[in-house]
This record gives structure tokens, sequence and C-alpha cells, in this order.
């Protein structure tokens, strides 16, 4: 349990944690989730530069890594990873106050960082997003359009080995559909 317990007794706010590969489309979902008004999405903490399209504080908080590495020391994110290269967190004072403000708050993190705060805050629920196949997973990198080759095969080998952790959640769900996987996690949070 986090020390500060940050989901307190008979408290309505639900901690959602989605992870997948990059490809298997745990974007697109949370994005759909997002359009019911108690769900918020939570903005991670990025080292990384913004992708043509995204605003900072919007996608992600864009920051420098030396500032980055100021919040860790000073533990204010519940969970944070490298990933290819570059820093992501999660701010305590985000699921603080998703929590106090009784909704239902989706922190999309990958598997590292997923694992850190289930160990923190084992009440939270926990859904891996898997594509329906390798092919259809490296066809999703490819279609995005936003990287390289070398940067694909990386993100597909990462990919690759992030799939073992899903034995470590709570659900499972196989995004072969958009829609139907969408329907599949607002039945596992009681919103259908």
């Amino acid at each position: 349990m986090f020390e500060d317990s940050i989901i307190g007794e008979g408290e309505k706010g639900k901690l959602v944690i989605i992870s997948g590969p990059s490809g298997s489309g745990k974007t697109s979902i949370c994005n759909l989730l997002a359009k019911n008004p108690k769900i918020k999405q939570s903005v991670s903490y990025t080292t990384r530069k913004p992708r043509d399209g995204e605003r900072d504080g919007i996608e992600y908080c864009f920051i420098e890594k030396s500032e980055f590495e100021k919040l860790v020391d000073e533990n204010r994110f519940i969970e944070y990873a490298e990933y290819c290269g570059y820093l992501y967190g999660t701010s305590v004072s985000t699921i603080k106050e998703a929590i106090d403000n009784e909704e239902i708050l989706i922190l999309t993190i990958d598997v590292k960082g997923a694992l850190q705060v289930i160990d923190k805050i084992p009440e939270a629920i926990s859904i891996f997003i898997n594509a329906p196949d390798d092919e259809t997973l490296k066809l999703r990198l490819k279609n995005r359009l936003t990287d390289d080759d070398a940067v694909i095969d990386k993100r597909f080998i990462v990919a690759k080995e992030e799939m073992e952790y899903s034995k470590y959640y709570d659900y499972c769900v196989v995004n072969d559909r958009l829609d139907d996987a969408v329907k599949e996690i607002e039945g596992i949070l009681n919103l259908s």
C-alpha cells in the first residue's frame, strides 16, 4: 500500500492502469474511454520531444531530463521508468486529485511503471492490451509513420518483451476491433 494511502476506504474514485506494447492500440482505446465524463486520463511526464501534433500538457508534459530527475528526487512520481531511451513518469498529485474527485483515472503506462503502481496501490485495476498477433502489431507500428525502420524494429523487440508481463495484470484484452476492446473494458469498469 502506498504510504500516504492514495485510495482511501469508502471513496468512489478508481485507479485504472492500462498497458500494452506500442501498436497495441492502448492510446486509441483510452481516448475513446475518456469520452465518458466519469473518466479522466492521466498525463504522464516525459523527457522525449513532442511528435508532430502533440501538445504540452495534453498528450504529455514534456520536460528536460534534469527537471525530471529533480521530481524523482522529490518523490513526486508514483512511478517512473525509462522506455527506448526516454524517461516517463506519473505524478502522485494527479492520482490523489482524481480519487478525491471520485473520478476514474486511467494511467496509460508501460509495464515497468505499471508494476510499480500495482505494488504501491494493489487495489488499482490493471488491464493489459494486446494486438491479436505479431503481424498486426508490426503493421500498426509501421502505419504510424512517425518512426523510421530502426525505431520500429526496436519498439517491436520491446513489445515482445512487454507481452511477457501480461500475467501480472488483472485483465488482458485483445484489441482486434477497437470498438469491441472498448466495450470489454467498459464492462470491466462497470460502465456499460
